[in-house]
């Protein structure tokens, strides 16, 4: 028999990646990622960075959620590139039907109930289940006020509206990307890991059953500006996102 000790399977999350396929490398091999690893992506495979139908098939190899651009392209699928804004035109242009047919197969959210968590790309309202969110809510959500069912983005959000994981109370513990923050938000019910890599910040992971926090820098600047000189948003304990 061998003395060799059976490690757990692992599930690793993986915050949005907007075209930053060689900064997933680098954190895939960070993290020594083996077959035995389950690896979800949050979604935003695409748009803004450099390599982005490398980060769909980097996806089609593991699991991932719709994110809010990936709904933009299936939205506009029969639009003609020359009515597209300059950067999905780009995506679409290095893109095929079979990478848009993917993102039509994508889940909203990916329950993770051996850890008491679920994994969404954007947000939740509190007061219902996460199978019950409406698909903006999911893929859109951000700043709240209880009971209205609206989002505002942080910047246009009126007085008294706050984001929503100062709101939502469980059950599960929600990890999400989306927003961009300074820095991963890790609270009772919500982990952020949107670090904005495409905005020349980090890549970041979060590592189940540990809940260990793994970033890697990224390689350029590619979409801008995020960071010092843009307004920031308090999103909850401490933890700002760009606005």
């Amino acid at each position: 028999m061998s003395d060799i000790p059976v490690q757990p399977r692992r599930t690793i999350v993986i915050g949005d990646l907007h075209g930053c396929h060689d900064e997933a490398v680098d954190l895939l091999d960070r993290l020594a990622v083996t077959s035995s690893d389950r690896v979800i992506f949050t979604g935003d495979l695409v748009d803004r960075g450099p390599l982005r139908r490398q980060c769909v098939e980097l996806a089609m190899r593991h699991e991932c959620l719709l994110g809010n651009n990936e709904e933009k392209h299936l939205q506009q699928r029969e639009r003609p590139l020359d009515r597209l804004t300059p950067d999905h035109a780009g995506t679409r242009r290095v893109l095929e039907d079979r990478h848009l047919d993917y993102f039509a197969t994508l889940p909203l959210f990916i329950p993770l109930p051996e850890y008491g968590a679920v994994v969404v790309h954007a947000g939740v309202l509190p007061g219902f289940a996460v199978a019950d969110q409406s698909p903006h809510t999911l893929l859109h959500g951000q700043c709240i006020r209880p009971p209205s069912r609206k989002s505002h983005w942080p910047s246009k959000a009126p007085e008294g509206w706050t984001f929503w994981t100062n709101h939502w109370r469980g059950p599960e513990r929600v990890i999400f990307g989306h927003i961009v923050l300074d820095r991963a938000l890790v609270s009772e019910w919500a982990v952020g890991i949107d670090t904005g890599c495409v905005h020349g910040r980090t890549l970041t992971a979060v590592v189940l059953p540990g809940w260990e926090i793994v970033s890697v820098p990224a390689r350029g600047h590619y979409w801008g500006p995020k960071g010092d000189g843009v307004a920031r948003y308090p999103v909850m304990d401490g933890v700002m996102c760009f606005s």
